[in-house]
Parts: C-alpha cells; sequence; structure tokens
C-alpha cells in the first residue's frame, strides 16, 4: 500500500508537542486522518513509545469513537504487515479494545462508576431518557413551587409576575427549567448563577458596569454606518447640477445630524438618549420646479432610505436613561435572587428523585465526575482535587475530537485531567452549530488568538496549527466558500474575521467540468405555504435530468454515471418540511432516504398498540377501546358497533359493558382476549408483555401491512426498548407505565422515533444540515433557504450569555406590564449576534459537505422587492458587520453573494442601485424561474429499447441450475426435533391464532408447552402427594402464568404420577432430568444428499433414570394421536439420536427409550 503523504501543517499536526496543541482544520482537511496518525505516532514512536491505554481520545459521537478505533486498528495491522516480527505493535492491538476512545460522556459514565463510593450513588444507576427526566423534572418543580407558594414571600410573588401571567404559571416553570439546564454547563452551576444575579446588585452605574461597552459598541457602529451612507449620497452631488443647491442644503444639515448623535454619545449616554428623541426627517424631493432629478437621484434615495432607518430605528431602541439602570436594578435584584433561591431548592429536590429513582442524566454525571476532579482554593477558583492529580499521572496526552462544540463544564474537565501541557484540540469553530446544546464557540477562539503559531524548528509552548487544505471538494466549491463567508462573516457578525487565513484551499484533484459548479435556481412569485411542493418538484426535474443526460461524477479516480446515491437534499429544519419533500419526490419515481424527526408516540403503530395497552388496563376507557375495535387487529366495522350498541336498553352503560353482553361471536373474542390479557399482564414485565402482545395478535405482520414496515417495526422495537428502561428503574406494573407514557405525551420533547442507517442505497437522502454534517456528496441541494431564522429565543423570559450572565425584563407592578432594561436590550442584541453566527455556521457546513456541485434552491414572493432591499447593504462591494446582522436567512445571503459576483447581471438588472462587483475566481449559474400555480408531477422512468444481450443473460442467469442444488437445505446446526421433520410441518400453519378459537385463550401448542413446563420444574414427589399444591407454588415462583396453570389437565397428570411407571422413577438409583445433548452427525444421515458434512444436532432428552446399571430414556409428549405407532414412527429419529448420544455421554446402555403420551395416559416404548 501507497504511503500517505501528509501536508507540511498536517505533518505538524502530526509530529507537534511541547505544550497544548490546538489545531483549526477546515472541513475537508483530514482532521480524522490526521488524528489518527498522531495516536499512531505516539504508540509506535521508535524513541519515547506509549501505550495506547495511557491516552485519552474523546470524541464527540459513538460513531465517532467507533470509527476511530477501526481506523487506529486498521493502521496497526498495515503496519505490522510490513513489520510481522513487531512486538511493540502487537502490545498495542491488543490494548486497543481497552483503551479509552470514547466520548465524554462514556468517560464520565465509567469515572463515576469506579469512584461511585466516593460520591455516595449507587454503582448499578441508570441513564434517564429525556422524557422521563422531565417528568421527574416536573414533580420536583411542582413540590418546590408549591412551598414557595406557602411561604408567601413577596419577593416570590413578584418572581411569579416578572416570568408569568395570571392564572398561568407555565412561564416561571418554564424559566426554572431554562435556567437550569443553561448553567448545567458551568462547572460549578450555582455559583455561576449567583455571580450572574450579584451582577445587578444596586450601586452601580450603567458607565461602569459591563453592559456600558456592548451597548456603545453597538450604536456607535450603527451610527458610523449611518454617517458614511450619509457622506456616499453628498459625494453624488454635482455642483453643476441645478440641484446641487438644495440636495446639498438638504443632505448636509442630515449628514450634521449624524454628526451630532455621534458626538452625543461620545459626550454621555444621555446625551445620545436626547439627542435621539429630537430626530427627525424632513421629506426629500429628488425634482422641483426649477430642476428635474439628476440621473444620480436613485442612487442617493436607496442610500438615504437605509440611514433614515437605522437612526429611527436607533430612536425607537435607545430610549432609556442611564439612571434607570440603578433604579431598575434596585427592583430587579430581588427578583433574581429569589429566582436563585428556586433554582437551589429545585436542584436539591430534582436530584432527590433521580436518586430515589437511582438514574441520572448525562448533564448529571458529567457533574459527579467534575466534582470527583475539582476543590476551589480560599479565593474560590476551581483547582485540581487529590483524584484528579491521581487520574492525570494516568494519561500521557488529552487528544479532543471537534473541540469546538465544546461547553465551558466540560473543558474544566479536560483541563483538570491535564498536567497543563498535553492536550490536544482538534475543531473548527467555522463548523460549531451545536449552541442549542449549550456549545460555546468562544472557548476555541480564545485558544486559537492567543496560542502562538507552531514553529517544527522551535517547539514548545501553546501553539495552534491550521489545516486550510480542502481535500473534498471540487476548486470552485472552495472559491464559493471564500467568496461568500469573506463578504459576511466577520468577528462582529459571525464571532470569525473570515480572511485569507480562515479560507479552504482546494487540495483535492478532479478533471475539468464545463458546467459550473454553483448553480442558484430561483423561484419567484412562490408564496411560502407553497415553497415545499414547489420546490420539490423542481428538485425531481432536476434529478431527472441529471440521471437521464448520464451526467458524471468522479468516483475512485475514475468518472461514472450519476445515480441517486449521489445527491443530497438539506434542510434547516426537518420536523414540518422533509415529508413533503420526500413525498414529492417519491411521487415522481425517485427513490429516497429520508431522515426522520417524528414523535415515537406519533407514530401510527405505537398509537394502535398503546390503546391496546389502555384497553387492558382499564377496558372502560371508550377512546382507546373504539380505536382497538376498529383497529386491523380486530376490524369491527361503524355498523357492527351500531347493533352492539343498540343490543342493550340502557344508553348510558359504557362501551365496554356493551360489548360484553353483546352476543356477537367477534364481541366474545375480544373480550375473550381482554380478560386473558389483563390476567396475564401481571405475571410479565412490562417489555415481555408488550411482546407477547406483538406474537399473540401479530402485530409485526399488521404493520408490515401498513407500508414502510422496516420503519414501523424498528419503531415498536424502540417503545419495547423504552418499556425495558421503566422495567429496569423503579417502575413496575402496566399501569405505572402507562402513567409515565402519559406524562411524557404531554411534554414537548416525546419519545424519538427509530432511526434507520442511511448506508449506501442508491437513494437521494434527505436530512437536515445538522445531520449531514461529517458526511460528503457529489451533488447537494440546499432547500427551503427563504424560510427566516430562528430567533424565538430572544424572546424568552429569562435571557443568558456565559459572559454577561442573565438577565429579565422588570414588572412595572402600577402599570401591571414588563418593561425592558439596559441589560435587558443589550443581552438580547449579544444574543442575536451569535443565533446569527450560528446560522453563518450552518450555512458553511451545508456548502461544504458538497463535492463537486451546490445547488441551492430559492423562493421569493417578490424577487424584485428582495434584490433591491439587499442591493443597498452591498452597493459598494462590501457589507457592514451591523447591516449584515439585519439577513435573516441563508436565501439572502446566497442572493447577495449572486449580486457580488460577475455572473449575476441578470440579478443585477432587478436592482436600482449600480453594484460593485467583486473578484472571483469561479462560474456561476443564475437561473430564475416563474412559480407554477398548478405544476405537472413528472416521471423518472426513462423508457429504453431493450438489449437483447441483457436479455440472453438475465434468460441464462434465470434458468441456471445450480450443481449443488441437494446440499442446499444443508443447515450447519439442527434442533434434534427437527429429525423428524416436526418443527417445519406447516399443515396446520395460520398468520394468527384468533382467540376466540381455543377454549381458555391457549392454542394446543401452548397448553402441551405448559405440560412440559411443569414437568420440566416440578418436584416429583410433591406433585405425586398434593398436585394442586405443587402447581400452586411454580405459579408463585413464576414458572407458570395462571392462564398456564389452569390449563394443565389434572386427570393426565395424576394418572402419571400414580402409576407403575412413575413408581419405576422414583426408586431408580439416579435421575437425569432435562439433560442437554449434542453431537456432531454426517450431513447424509438427516437429509437427502452425498456430502458427509459435519452438521452439529442439539436437544434436550426429559428424563434419563438410571435402573440396574442400565439407562430408561423417557420423552414426555401430549400430541393428540389415533394410535401408539403413530406417536411413535413420529418421533422414532430423534429419540434414536437421543439414545446414541447419552449412551456416548453417559457411558451407560439405554435399555429402554420411551414416549410417555400424557393425551394416552401411556407408555410407548421402542
Amino acid at each position: 500500500m501507497a504511503v500517505r503523504q501528509w501536508t507540511e501543517p498536517q505533518q505538524n499536526a502530526i509530529n507537534a508537542g511541547g505544550g497544548n496543541i490546538i489545531v483549526s482544520a477546515a472541513a475537508g482537511s483530514g482532521k480524522t486522518a490526521v488524528l489518527v496518525e498522531r495516536v499512531v505516532r505516539l504508540i509506535t514512536d521508535k524513541t519515547a513509545p506509549v501505550d495506547i491505554d495511557k491516552l485519552l481520545v474523546v470524541t464527540f459521537t459513538i460513531p465517532a469513537a467507533a470509527e476511530m478505533k477501526a481506523r487506529i486498528s486498521a493502521r496497526l495491522e498495515q503496519m505490522l504487515a510490513d513489520d510481522p516480527s513487531n512486538h511493540r505493535i502487537m502490545r498495542q492491538l491488543s490494548l486497543l479494545p481497552s483503551a479509552k476512545i470514547c466520548t465524554i460522556d462514556a468517560f464520565c459514565m465509567n469515572l463515576v462508576r469506579e469512584n461511585f463510593y466516593e460520591l455516595n450513588i449507587s454503582q448499578d444507576f441508570t441513564v434517564l431518557e429525556n422524557s422521563e427526566a422531565n417528568v421527574i423534572s416536573d414533580n420536583a418543580l411542582n413540590t418546590v413551587l408549591d412551598e414557595f407558594y406557602e411561604e408567601n414571600d413577596a419577593d416570590f410573588l413578584r418572581l411569579v409576575e416578572a416570568l408569568s401571567v395570571p392564572k398561568d404559571e407555565s412561564g416561571l416553570i418554564s424559566a426554572v427549567k431554562n435556567v437550569y439546564d443553561y448553567i448545567s454547563a458551568q462547572p460549578a452551576p450555582l455559583i455561576w448563577l449567583k455571580n450572574a444575579v450579584e451582577a445587578y446588585r444596586p450601586g452601580q452605574k450603567f458607565q461602569d458596569s459591563a453592559w456600558y461597552p456592548i451597548a456603545e459598541e453597538y450604536v456607535t457602529d450603527k451610527l458610523n454606518y449611518a454617517l458614511a451612507l450619509s457622506d456616499k449620497c453628498m459625494s453624488y452631488i454635482d455642483a453643476k447640477d441645478d440641484c446641487a443647491a438644495y440636495y446639498s442644503e438638504f443632505l448636509g444639515i442630515e449628514n450634521n445630524q449624524c454628526k451630532l448623535l455621534i458626538q452625543a454619545l461620545e459626550k454621555d449616554w444621555n446625551e445620545l438618549v436626547d439627542v435621539l428623541s429630537t430626530v427627525s426627517f424632513k421629506r426629500f424631493y429628488t425634482s422641483k420646479k426649477d430642476f428635474d432629478a439628476p440621473e444620480y437621484a436613485g442612487e442617493i434615495v436607496v442610500r438615504r432610505n437605509l440611514y433614515k432607518s437605522i437612526i429611527q430605528s436607533l430612536a425607537n431602541e435607545i430610549t432609556i436613561r442611564a439612571e434607570r439602570f440603578d433604579e431598575d436594578n434596585r427592583a430587579v435584584y430581588p427578583v433574581l435572587s429569589m429566582l436563585l433561591r428556586v433554582v437551589e431548592k429545585y436542584s436539591l429536590e430534582y436530584a432527590e428523585l433521580k436518586a430515589e429513582r437511582n438514574a441520572y442524566t448525562f448533564s448529571d454525571i458529567m457533574h459527579f465526575a467534575l466534582s470527583l476532579l475539582m476543590d476551589f482554593d480560599e479565593d474560590g477558583n476551581i483547582i485540581q482535587s487529590a483524584a484528579a492529580k491521581e487520574l492525570q499521572a494516568q494519561y500521557h496526552e488529552i487528544l479532543v475530537d471537534e473541540y469546538q462544540d465544546t461547553n465551558s463544564a466540560q473543558d474544566t474537565l479536560f483541563s483538570l485531567l491535564s498536567s497543563g501541557s498535553n492536550r490536544f484540540m482538534v475543531g473548527d469553530v467555522k463548523q460549531s452549530i451545536y449552541r442549542f446544546r449549550l456549545a460555546m464557540p468562544y472557548i476555541f477562539n480564545q485558544k486559537k488568538e492567543t496560542y502562538k503559531d507552531y514553529n517544527k524548528d522551535a517547539p514548545g509552548g501553546d501553539a495552534k496549527i491550521i489545516l486550510d487544505k480542502n481535500f473534498r471538494s471540487r476548486k470552485d466549491i472552495c472559491s464559493f466558500t471564500n467568496f461568500l463567508f469573506s463578504h459576511f462573516m466577520s468577528e462582529k457578525a459571525g464571532e470569525l474575521d473570515y480572511n485569507e487565513k480562515e479560507y479552504l484551499n482546494c487540495g483535492a484533484t478532479y478533471p475539468e467540468r464545463t458546467a459550473p459548479c454553483i448553480s442558484m435556481k430561483i423561484i419567484d412569485h412562490c408564496k411560502s405555504a407553497d415553497m415545499d411542493e414547489f420546490e420539490a418538484l423542481e428538485i425531481a426535474k432536476l434529478i431527472s435530468e441529471k440521471i437521464k443526460s448520464h451526467e458524471k461524477v468522479f468516483d475512485g479516480g475514475k468518472e461514472r454515471d450519476i445515480c441517486y446515491g449521489d445527491f443530497a437534499v438539506l434542510l434547516r429544519s426537518t420536523s414540518r418540511h422533509i415529508e413533503n419533500y420526500d413525498r414529492i419526490l417519491t411521487e415522481c419515481g425517485i427513490p429516497t432516504v429520508c431522515e426522520t424527526k417524528s414523535d415515537l408516540l406519533e407514530c401510527e403503530e405505537i398509537k394502535m398498540l398503546l390503546s391496546y395497552l389502555k384497553v387492558i388496563d382499564n377496558p372502560t376507557r371508550d377512546i382507546p377501546l373504539l380505536a382497538v375495535l376498529t383497529s386491523p387487529m380486530y376490524g369491527f366495522t361503524a355498523d357492527e358497533l351500531a347493533e352492539i350498541k343498540l343490543e342493550s336498553d340502557n344508553t348510558k352503560r359504557s362501551l365496554y359493558a356493551k360489548v360484553v353482553s353483546s352476543d356477537s361471536d367477534k364481541a366474545k373474542a375480544f373480550v375473550n382476549d381482554i380478560q386473558m390479557l389483563s390476567e396475564t399482564a401481571v405475571t410479565m414485565s412490562v417489555s415481555s408483555f408488550i411482546r407477547y402482545i406483538c406474537e399473540f395478535k401479530s402485530i409485526f405482520a399488521f404493520v408490515n401491512a401498513l407500508g414502510n414496515g422496516r420503519q414501523r417495526s424498528a419503531n415498536i422495537n424502540a417503545f419495547i426498548f423504552f418499556a425495558q428502561g421503566f422495567d429496569h428503574s423503579a417502575g413496575v406494573g402496566l399501569t405505572s407505565f402507562l402513567r409515565l407514557v402519559d406524562s411524557i405525551a404531554q411534554t414537548d420533547d416525546g419519545l424519538k422515533a427509530a432511526e434507520l442507517s442511511t448506508g449506501g442505497e442508491n437513494a437521494v437522502k434527505l436530512m437536515s444540515i445538522h445531520h449531514s454534517k461529517g458526511l460528503e456528496f457529489p451533488v447537494v441541494i440546499l432547500a427551503g433557504t427563504s424560510r427566516q431564522y430562528n430567533y424565538r429565543d430572544l424572546n424568552n423570559a429569562v435571557l443568558f450569555n456565559e459572559h454577561l450572565g442573565i438577565s429579565i425584563k422588570r414588572h412595572n407592578e402600577e402599570k401591571l406590564c414588563r418593561t425592558e432594561t439596559l441589560p435587558h436590550k443589550v443581552l438580547k442584541n449579544v444574543n442575536k449576534n451569535a443565533a446569527l453566527s450560528e446560522n453563518l455556521r450552518v450555512l458553511y457546513v451545508a456548502i461544504t459537505r458538497a463535492k463537486e456541485q451546490f445547488i441551492p434552491f430559492m423562493s421569493f414572493e417578490n424577487l424584485q422587492s428582495r434584490i433591491e432591499k439587499n442591493s443597498v447593504r452591498i452597493a459598494d462591494g462590501t457589507i457592514e458587520p451591523c447591516v449584515c446582522r439585519d439577513i435573516n436567512s441563508d436565501a439572502d445571503f446566497l442572493l447577495c453573494s449572486a449580486l457580488l459576483h460577475k455572473d449575476g447581471e441578470e440579478l443585477r438588472s432587478y436592482s436600482a442601485v449600480h453594484i460593485q462587483t467583486a473578484q472571483s475566481e469561479f462560474d456561476m449559474d443564475a437561473e430564475i424561474a416563474e412559480f407554477n400555480q398548478t405544476p405537472e408531477m413528472i416521471s423518472v422512468q426513462a423508457q429504453e429499447e431493450a438489449n437483447e444481450d441483457y436479455i440472453r443473460l438475465i434468460d441464462e442467469r434465470v434458468n441456471y441450475i445450480y450443481p449443488g442444488l441437494k446440499d442446499l437445505n444443508i443447515v450447519s446446526k439442527l434442533n434434534a426435533s427437527q429429525l423428524d421433520g416436526n418443527e417445519n410441518d406447516t399443515q396446520y400453519f395460520a398468520l394468527s391464532k384468533p382467540a376466540f378459537m381455543n377454549e381458555g385463550g391457549l392454542t394446543p401448542g401452548q397448553k402441551g408447552t405448559a405440560m412440559h413446563t411443569f414437568m420440566q420444574f416440578c418436584d416429583y414427589a410433591a406433585a405425586r402427594d398434593d398436585l394442586s399444591g405443587e402447581i400452586e407454588r411454580l405459579q408463585f415462583l413464576g414458572f407458570l402464568t395462571k392462564i398456564q396453570a389452569d390449563s394443565l389437565n389434572m386427570v393426565q397428570l395424576r394418572d402419571f404420577f400414580s402409576g407403575s411407571f412413575a413408581k419405576r422413577i422414583f426408586c431408580a438409583e439416579k435421575i437425569y432430568r432435562e439433560l442437554k445433548i449434542s453431537s456432531f452427525l454426517e450431513a447424509n444421515r438427516i437429509f437427502d444428499t452425498d456430502s458427509n458434512e459435519k452438521v452439529l444436532v442439539r436437544g434436550i432428552a426429559d428424563c434419563v433414570f438410571e435402573e440396574q446399571g442400565s439407562l430408561v430414556l423417557v420423552d414426555y409428549k401430549t400430541d393428540r394421536v389415533k394410535s401408539e405407532q403413530e406417536l411413535l414412527d413420529r418421533y422414532k429419529n430423534q429419540i434414536a439420536f437421543y439414545r446414541e448420544v447419552i449412551e456416548k455421554t453417559l457411558k451407560k446402555p439405554v435399555k429402554s427409550a420411551v414416549l410417555y403420551s400424557f393425551y394416552m395416559s401411556k407408555v410407548c416404548e421402542y
């Protein structure tokens, strides 16, 4: 195998040492390969090797950890093949299974389990599902709030007023939970919250607070940009024009107004508020009686409108004077202090309930780990504990992948485990897209900004390495990415300056392509309600055309025809839209694999199963009962139900009471089922009972018949797995389980539906951008780009920021309303900027998934107005960060980039202002299509002429006769019962087993199983003396269910235990019961074949007893037969096998082999 050639930065990342190293790895830069190679170098170094179990490698997901182990293993095996006698490599391969290559959750779990005694918790704790945690959380919070309401504290009542509306405390509940969840990302949550509250302690001035510099910078940027626009307007005026005097005077007044605002802010915040309150704009006339509008009038008007809107929005926003800061703090501080008290008490109550359940969230487990590793010094700073110092010595190096997605608590944990100079962190802040999971990209940025550039000639100290080569995408994809983000991503609007140091530099080799790699599909006059369907149809047409034209993609070093599996359709949000795209593509004949985000409890098959469980638990509930009766399991029609209802004169009786009293055979069968299952439910765990129901009513067969059977079956298995978690926790019984499910259904989270693998299917992949991270596709289609960004979090009652703490609005008791405070306004702007930065990073991830083509779809109700709105922002070839913050969708960013590109002439023709294009190194296609109210469905099925060669080849293969056809039935393992063919007998096979056809609710086969179970576990002597008592004992111990016990034939059992043959057993010298036997037989002794291949045959002999030095073999049978000979013939091969193997195993002759027939109460001897 050829040796991989590393770039110089990659080689530096593999070899770097002497301090902490942070690697900023751009998309497609081979960071995983570098990480693997670094691990391999460390463990195979010739001068100072380190065992792999001395490394801690942390990945973001379980699949990533598995892939990392697999890659390291493959690399070591490759090296071992080149050097077979290398004992060092052999040792590392042997240590690899136990190496700590895992997620941070798995690491914390192991650490906590190993030190459970230090934490005063049980070692066998379980992990709470989010849905279960929410139920426990609700119980804890309700308890705490009830206690506070009883205290009737004035500050608590103010807190309720500040966060809730009258008669609805959901706002307070949501706020407390949000605070608890947010602070869990801090190493010392309650300390962080206390410090955040203390920031509001009265007595400080606004100008001296942490909020003022941020507010000042925000306003300064806006005013400076407004002044720049005003200056630009002034620069257009030509002194020779008749309009020059009017234009200069009018625009000059507004220009001075901008300057006065800037000077006011420099002087004092209150001065700014006062001047803004006097701002006004008069009507501007582009032409008058004494002059016509000049050619540049349009350029001035659009710029004036923009700076006018900026100043007017500031006038509406900046209205709070500086002295209100302390006044607001005096009102807010006690409210926030009370919020701190509530969160503290809620934390304790929630922890107690989880401890009682012996189940914790992953966040709890991480904080358990932190409590083991950290202490505090006299100043309250976090320091290493004794346990941390001990663990620190175990790890030569700590390697963290996807470091940009860590939070403060996780970073602290890594720091506590580190020696201070042995951390290796890899990530790309441009791909940090998990803010909603409390990722904190500033942690990565801080290290990247403070660490020096790595110098291989003078290594040592903390250093950074940039991997900027992209080995995934074509050059034009990289160039487009750089073009877009260099214009829009900055430190003030994107939390990162996207400059040449951040550029993607193409490192991949592709053959030349004539068509552009960037193709923008723009749909005009399309309303948002029609977007999904029309875009999906256009996408279907696009894919169909590329498939039919045999377009080429580069794969495995050569070109091939494009196929469906080369396309990925990405969306920001899949919850309400992906099903529409999937449906349209499927109707057009395009195969798809669709990511599901649905709630398990909302899936049709689970709702059917839940209704059945609810009826079994309590059949008097009419709604689930009606759902079950009309389900495919029973198939009652509306007419049949009406007849049942009319049979009873009492209209007030419940539906179930009427079903019970009905003479209908279907109703009687249903009632028998419910009664039998109600009795069975109390004898089983919930998960086992659900499995039993699925078998009893052939539910998997039903759901497969409904379509999409693979997904439905996976959902049922996921539901059973959830029930297993309930069984392993403190929950007991079906009623408790259904109560838990109902509680979960009332929460926002629900239960996540099963996820199916989207492996190598030749189908178009539909998924969210977040789910696509780490993947790559030849063609990426970005759909739904015109949907506005989601800023709903900015309206929450409590806002958070890792640096600025928290903020709330002030409740005005006189006006009974909530008013903005200066900190709340500032924090809202800061968080909006952070959210915009995340949205830009999500767009970056979407574009960089593409290997060869990136095709975004943009739908606008009015393309002309959208271009006019955006064109003034970018008219001069750049965009200011303060204006960039106002862009509200991916489509606007993409549209602006197209307007700036040399190939955007058609789009620029819609603009009222001249747009200065930017330099670019790639071609782009922008196609505008009109929305069609009645689009035609397409079919991708192409009619092709039959190929005679293919037909002949198919005919040969279909009619091919396999020479070893007789050997096809040979299996490697066989049950002894199959030697006579009994187990495969399909004479009486049926898809379902209607309960009304079986007396007592059990089939003959199930009754036979009950008899065998009794004979397997019963005490023979006790059964002889007190048969009923022995049956009750086995039922009490759980070996028999009540229905099985009731089905036992007492007469047949008494005949056996009181008979002469049983007396021989009681007098036997030795008895073997349930004797497991196995042996290899030649295949030609079992099958119609000449092969002498060995087949493993296994079985269990019911009873073998020793009599006068010889053995007697007994097998119990419950078959209904006409004669003794029929029974003997039915099992002759099985018994012959038992006889032969038992003689070999016990080394004594079998003098007699018998079948005892319970049906005939007779010993049948061979």
